[in-house]
């Protein structure tokens, strides 16, 4: 599990200038080669050369800057009301990350995530400004997710993957989804209802707007969370619905509906267990079986509609349904990536099942990253979905009320994700990157 980590900014008097004149957008700063994941919050505490942290903000990995160089981006800077100072704080923590805590105040840098509990604890109580930011990385806060279930848990986590997944194909920031949390006076229905900083809207607004969009008259009349989600270019609509307690849940699917082609995709999540060293999903497994019956049921009843002819109509196939297999989802509500599992087609589960490369030297049968010939990561997985490739046609969308009805029956979540193009013209922001598959930048301000 992934957590998150402080950072220590030394600014020269000169950087200390050039920062105050551009804090209210964003600054970048080279540093020494450090190692953090992006997808993970990164508190930086910005201090002068007196050692007084007078800003914070939330920090994130940038391009290379130079040999042994990397750029730190900060954003969402805060101005404390009164400098503090960093050895003081130091020297309050206990003696194991006290020595660790002082180096790294003297010479900048990132300190790991122990340290940084530490640190926090006292910081909050010397900047009592800052805890509306900050108070979501304290111990109060990992002690009241500790306290979940495992099966609550294990619910979050399916849900977590299927909102960052709607997320990612509608090109929204997966930092959006960051800093769950929950009243333990209060238990949490869905993962929505733990993110605080999103946008928010009425239930009647939400009705409003999704009236015509197949199946959510089923929608509304059961128990649901939802949100929105919003760039320069899109809208994402996320609805969480069930019938079930979260303890209680049988696992989670995502119905993503592509607004601009009307087409539905469909995304079940299978976890993978590990045997040896690889990861593998077993067959025949009954519970899947049972599923896969539905669908196919399904299935028949959509091949019997065809589409408009127009070419937003078009599909590659009109198979809506695909499995994700991945590792056995943790709940890492600070960490925004998606697992690293494989996307696969309903109907190519279906030839691996009757294929021999999938036996073992007994004769049982599991999917394995090794054996499984091809799948879709989440980059592929994205490219066709957002460009309305796959899932069903126009008119096949209008029979999505049934899937729907399948799931919540079958004691699962139902995550509808309605991605919508916004007609607006905004420039684009400040400091955007964009990362290849190898991870190299090319033609990117420092």
């Amino acid at each position: 599990m992934s957590r998150v980590a402080g950072y220590f900014l030394i600014l020269n008097d000169r950087r200390y200038f050039s920062f105050q004149g551009n804090m209210h957008y964003k600054f970048a700063e080279p540093v020494p080669e450090f190692a953090h994941p992006r997808h993970v919050p990164l508190v930086c505490f910005i201090t002068n050369k007196s050692g007084a942290i007078t800003h914070i903000g939330h920090g994130k990995r940038g391009v290379r800057a130079g040999t042994d160089l990397r750029r730190l981006n900060i954003e969402d800077i805060f101005e404390l009301k009164k400098p503090v100072s960093a050895i003081e704080i130091a020297n309050t923590t206990g003696s194991r990350v006290r020595a660790h805590l002082i180096n790294k105040i003297n010479s900048g840098g990132l300190f790991s995530p122990r340290c940084f509990e530490e640190f926090l604890s006292v910081f909050l109580r010397k900047a009592p400004d800052t805890i509306p930011l900050l108070d979501k990385y304290s111990k109060s806060r990992q002690l009241r997710i500790s306290r979940l279930s495992k099966n609550a848990k294990k619910s979050l986590a399916e849900q977590k993957e299927a909102v960052l997944t709607a997320m990612n194909i509608a090109g929204i920031d997966k930092d959006n989804a960051q800093g769950w949390d929950y009243d333990e006076a209060e238990k949490p229905i869905s993962f929505l209802d733990g993110i605080a900083q999103v946008r928010l809207r009425e239930d009647s607004m939400i009705i409003n707007d999704l009236s015509n969009i197949p199946g959510f008259d089923l929608i509304k009349s059961t128990k649901y969370s939802s949100s929105v989600f919003e760039n320069s270019k899109t809208r994402l609509t996320v609805l969480l619905a069930n019938r079930l307690p979260l303890e209680e849940l049988l696992g989670t699917d995502l119905i993503y509906f592509n607004e601009d082609f009307k087409c539905f995709i469909m995304v079940q999540y299978k976890a993978m267990e590990k045997e040896g060293d690889k990861f593998v999903f077993r067959l025949p497994n009954l519970q899947f079986a049972e599923e896969i019956s539905r669908m196919d049921s399904i299935i028949q009843s959509l091949r019997s509609t065809s589409g408009n002819g127009f070419i937003n109509d078009y599909r590659f196939n009109e198979n809506p349904f695909f499995v994700k297999l991945c590792p056995r989802l943790e709940f890492d509500p600070d960490n925004v990536g998606l697992s690293t599992g494989m996307y696969i087609p309903l109907d190519y589960i279906k030839v691996l099942e009757n294929e021999t490369c999938i036996e073992g030297e007994r004769g049982g049968k599991a999917i394995s990253y090794d054996n499984v010939g091809r799948y879709l990561d989440n980059t592929g997985f994205k490219t066709i979905i957002e460009g309305g490739w796959i899932g069903t046609n126009q008119n096949q969308s209008l029979y999505i009320e049934r899937i729907i009805k399948d799931i919540l029956e079958n004691g699962k979540t139902a995550v509808l994700a309605i991605k919508k193009k916004l007609e607006k013209d905004f420039p684009s922001e400040q400091f955007e990157e964009n990362e290849d598959e190898s991870g190299d930048f090319e033609n990117l301000p420092f």
